[in-house]
């Protein structure tokens, strides 16, 4: 039963997390939007042993070694965590299954974490508001977070 658990979390975490990925490369080819640089994720979870949580600005920061395979371990393992909370709230909270509407809603809800937690701890401003373009990232994040909850549904379906 556990190992069911533990490869349904997986299938919908990795699922989800890829959807995202596509449709960051969607946006680039069509919008001329940047994809997420997983690179600068990395040199924050680098830091955070030393206790610094919070960056000023992450683009000021010194890079670290392997900085880019940190950032992509560190995005799968959030979109795997996030896979085992959506399932959590299907299955025991809300007591049914995968689906289109509470998938594409957790993924919306999702990008909160981005514009109020990730982006001010970054350097970014909450939504992105010490970017170059706020209204764009803004756009970017919350069509990533769509992406997401479609890979969430799509990796519902798998399971």
């Amino acid at each position: 039963m556990i190992v069911d658990i533990i490869k349904d979390i997986l299938i919908v975490g990795i699922a989800a997390t890829l959807t995202l990925d596509v449709v960051q490369q969607l946006m680039k080819l069509l919008l001329k939007w940047p994809i997420t640089n997983w690179g600068i994720i990395g040199r924050w979870a680098a830091f955070l042993p030393e206790g610094q949580f919070v960056h000023k600005t992450i683009g000021k920061t010194p890079p670290v070694k392997n900085e880019q395979a940190l950032g992509w371990l560190v995005h799968y393992g959030v979109g795997i965590t996030y896979g085992a909370i959506y399932l959590f709230l299907i299955y025991v909270i809300l007591g049914t299954g995968p689906g289109f509407v509470p998938a594409m809603a957790f993924g919306i809800v999702s990008v909160s974490v981005t514009w109020f937690m990730m982006e001010p701890i970054l350097g970014a401003g909450a939504m992105a508001a010490n970017t170059p373009d706020p209204t764009v990232a803004r756009f970017h994040d919350f069509g990533s977070h769509l992406g997401f909850g479609f890979g969430l549904y799509l990796g519902g379906m798998l399971i």
